[in-house]
């Protein structure tokens, strides 16, 4: 099992991402969290260096980094898929928390924006395991509270359609990751147990 990062760790990670100064294709914290959560539901493996790459964005000349921040990308990553395939009932998204003030009072106030977005970043990396998921209807509802906060499409949506439904996606995010990785590695099964059968067919149409 993969050691969780430390307090530490996790501040000097979010330091790194959320640096004013940072490449505006870098991921931020929340960002790179919705995006091991996209790697994690995914039945196929991708490489560190492929995903850190997306991750990272352009790396500056005169930027160097350091290999202690490398080591917790690779491990948050690897630990949001343990907990997800393994503990899902220890899941819990990182969200950005936004302040917003109404008559001189401060309301503090979640956001799933850049966390969906980041998440469906990642499924950009199979395309293969998700190109049918539109045709479905229980893929098409896990989809749904990704695809309404993380594009502009989505967004604009909602905000023509209040009445609690923000609220109401925001809450169906977590079930909707565990949902999919489920649904994702049923249809796996059932398409490797196919191929299987179809592989048994022609070698007893050869022989």
């Amino acid at each position: 099992m993969t050691e969780q990062l430390t307090e530490e760790e996790l501040d000097a990670l979010a330091e790194f991402l959320d640096d004013a100064e940072a490449p505006p294709e870098r991921l931020t914290l929340t960002a790179f969290d919705g995006f091991a959560a996209g790697l994690a539901v995914s039945p196929v493996e991708v490489e560190h260096a492929e995903w850190i790459e997306l991750a990272l964005g352009v790396i500056r000349e005169d930027e160097e980094i350091e290999p202690a921040i490398l080591d917790a990308m690779v491990r948050h990553v690897q630990v949001i898929r343990e907990v997800i395939r393994t503990r899902p009932e220890e899941f819990l998204p990182i969200f950005d928390s936004i302040v917003e003030v109404d008559d001189d009072e401060e309301l503090e106030e979640i956001s799933p924006v850049e966390w969906c977005a980041g998440f469906l970043l990642a499924t950009d990396l199979f395309p293969e395991a998700f190109s049918t998921l539109a045709d479905q209807d229980e893929a098409v509802n896990l989809m749904l509270p990704f695809v309404v906060f993380g594009t502009e499409e989505g967004l604009e949506a909602l905000e023509e359609n209040q009445d609690g439904l923000a609220e109401e996606l925001i809450d169906s995010i977590q079930p909707a990751v565990i949902g999919l990785y489920r649904y994702l590695a049923r249809v796996g099964d059932v398409d490797s147990i196919s191929q299987q059968g179809e592989d048994s067919s022609a070698g007893s149409e050869q022989s």
